[in-house]
């Protein structure tokens, strides 16, 4: 089930960058190389929700797995 758009949390890209410690310019420039999670056009607002940021972050994990 996906939740309604009045739901979601809604963070901006300086919201973002102070997540992770960068500077806001790496956003915008991870958004123009295709890379970092998919961001929203809201208006002339870019907005990512709280979802899809956890789900890039899943995929960033470092498998620390042995052979």
């Amino acid at each position: 089930m996906t939740a309604s758009v009045s739901n979601t949390r809604w963070l901006t890209a300086k919201d973002l960058a102070d997540e992770l410690q960068i500077p806001k310019q790496t956003i915008y420039r991870w958004r123009v190389d295709g890379f970092g999670p998919k961001a929203h056009k809201i208006g002339s607002h870019l907005r990512f929700s709280r979802d899809d940021v956890d789900a890039w972050y899943s995929t960033l994990q470092e498998d620390t797995t042995s052979d």
